[in-house]
């Protein structure tokens, strides 16, 4: 057997040589252009009450507010900012990573005001807006100071990174990719992905290891920071770190940044989280107080308020059987796919994945299963409920399979047919 080339570490958790020159050298052009106190000094902003004070009522107002907050981090308190928020489907389409359609997007800059637009849906989560929003002030921090370029591809390159060198890095690289799931009308789960940026999770993450090897963090910070990113993007920065600790004079070279004695003092975070003056906002609150988000489409719950439902009663065996045979086989199957270099016995594993179903079967037959029959709710329920408290259905009944919903619902309709007919004859003779 031909011998296996040993796994190659960088190759899977840092970008590739040229885009790593590409990053550094954009982020030593920052520090050219603008200074080093941004990439060295700013706080590295994380989306919590300590950075953000101000009130979050979760309308227009609040969204303003955050980007204000944000840009007083950037170093640009005489902007004002104004949003505009469009409700999802004028928007159209899935959210987009960055430009119109993103949770977020920069509009134009008009005097000493930036404009934005934002997603409705966008202010029903706050820790997404302060993302979203936080690279939202890199882009209008650009256009304040010049930087746009006219390539509008290139440019969004760059608001990716212009947004960790002014310290908002760990906001944008902990939304850069998040994966998630929702549970569907039929109550199977639904993979979600959102993404925030264009540059994605291993160059943001790279980035931002680049910025705390130039601050020169304690491994208690590095940790910290690590501690607040998914587990891709930790190992990504993780990685990063290693990497330079190996040659620390090259990076610092190549970003051009002075001797830390030369670096100045880092801003006051109280004073950067100082309540904003008065009036400020006093106008826009009137023309457009902050409101509660349009609610959420509740889906099944309450759905059959009033209406019969049925509880399906049968044993767990099909569905243990299921749990405890299919992980053997799929992981098997995995295995048996992967060039790891051992022999993987598929009549084995087959084996082991019958015996394991047989057990479930035999267990299952033991342990009662009872549950909604509303096919889009399927709400677990007890011999004592007498109402689902998902759906919000009357229970009428018992049935053994849920196929049998539609003739019980029949068979109860035609009972409650003979029931009022009865009920007729009865007020007819009394008359």
């Amino acid at each position: 057997m031909a011998e296996q080339e040993p796994w190659d570490v960088e190759k899977f958790l840092l970008p590739d040589e040229d885009d790593q020159r590409w990053l550094v050298g954009q982020l030593a052009e920052l520090v050219r252009t603008r200074g080093h106190e941004h990439l060295l000094l700013a706080p590295l902003v994380l989306g919590n009450e300590t950075y953000f004070p101000d009130p979050w009522n979760g309308g227009g107002p609040s969204l303003e507010r955050l980007l204000m907050r944000l840009l007083v981090y950037a170093d640009l308190e005489e902007a004002d900012v104004e949003v505009q928020v469009h409700p999802d489907d004028d928007v159209g389409g899935q959210v987009a990573p960055a430009g119109i359609g993103a949770p977020l997007w920069f509009v134009r800059k008009q005097g000493n005001t930036l404009h934005y637009a934002a997603r409705a849906s966008t202010l029903r989560d706050p820790q997404r807006a302060a993302a979203a929003a936080a690279r939202g002030a890199a882009e209008g921090w650009r256009r304040w100071h010049g930087l746009t370029q006219s390539n509008a591809v290139l440019e969004q390159r760059l608001v990716d990174v212009t947004a960790v060198f002014l310290g908002f890095g760990i906001l944008t690289t902990e939304a850069a990719v998040k994966h998630g799931a929702t549970r569907t009308d039929t109550l199977r789960l639904q993979r979600t992905k959102s993404q925030l940026g264009v540059l994605g999770p291993k160059a943001l993450s790279f980035l931002l290891g680049v910025v705390a090897f130039a601050r020169e963090l304690s491994p208690k910070e590095r940790r910290r920071i690590s501690k607040q990113l998914p587990s891709n993007q930790a190992g990504f920065f993780d990685e990063t770190l290693r990497l330079f600790t190996q040659a620390p004079g090259d990076l610092i070279a190549r970003l051009g940044i002075p001797p830390k004695e030369r670096w100045g003092e880092a801003p006051d975070l109280e004073d950067l989280t100082a309540p904003f003056a008065s009036g400020v906002f006093d106008k826009r609150e009137e023309a457009e107080p902050d409101a509660p988000p349009e609610p959420e489409d509740t889906g099944v719950v309450g759905m059959n308020e009033g209406k019969p439902v049925f509880r399906v009663k049968r044993s767990k065996a099909l569905r243990l059987a299921k749990m405890l045979a299919l992980p053997v086989a799929m992981l098997g199957m995995l295995a048996g796919r992967m060039n790891t270099g051992i022999e993987i016995d598929m009549g084995m594993i087959g084996m082991a994945a019958a015996g394991l179903g047989l057990l479930g079967l035999i267990v299952g037959r033991f342990l009662p299963d009872s549950r909604c029959s509303e096919p889009k709710c399927g709400t677990t329920l007890s011999d004592d409920d007498t109402v689902c408290p998902r759906c919000g259905g009357t229970i009428a009944g018992n049935i053994s399979h849920p196929k049998e919903r539609l003739a019980a619902e029949e068979a109860l309709g035609d009972d409650a047919g003979a029931s009022s007919a009865v009920d007729a004859k009865i007020a007819t003779r009394q008359d």
